[in-house]
């Protein structure tokens, strides 16, 4: 078992690696807990809010997210523009699924899950998130219960 002291001489080990943490409350309740690395790859745990709701669509040239359900359900929301159509999959508790590159998605989270990201592929010093808003017009109309009754 660690103690007070083990946890503390985290940040002294990952400094020099580059490794830095970034924790913040979303607009939509969500709490975020990241471990970021200078070559583009992540953690974050996602604890969601006491309600359902939407994440911001979004896509990624390099980076591949996998999104491993700790607890409660998601919606991923992918759009195929091979068939100009919108894809939504449930996915619950133990669920594993990643996000192909340059394809826009988002996310729906159920109230309290927990969701676990890895960033993965990415290039060092480069930011590789980019807005879908077209996806946001079509995925955040979407209510809870019409996502259940799917």
């Amino acid at each position: 078992m660690l103690d007070q002291s083990d946890w503390d001489k985290g940040s002294e080990l990952a400094r020099p690696h580059g490794i830095r943490s970034h924790h913040e409350q979303m607009p939509n309740g969500e709490l975020r807990f990241r471990l970021i690395a200078p070559d583009g790859s992540s953690y974050i745990r996602t604890v969601a809010g006491p309600q359902g709701a939407w994440q911001n669509s979004h896509y990624h040239n390099n980076l591949r997210e996998t999104y491993i359900v700790e607890t409660g359900w998601i919606v991923l929301a992918e759009w195929d523009s091979q068939v100009e159509r919108l894809l939504l999959t449930r996915h619950t508790s133990g669920s594993i699924v990643t996000t192909p590159v340059t394809v826009p998605h988002n996310l729906y989270l159920a109230a309290n899950t927990v969701l676990h990201t890895v960033k993965h592929g990415g290039v060092a010093d480069v930011t590789d998130w980019h807005s879908a808003p077209t996806l946001d017009l079509l995925t955040k109309c979407i209510t809870e219960a019409e996502l259940l009754a799917r």
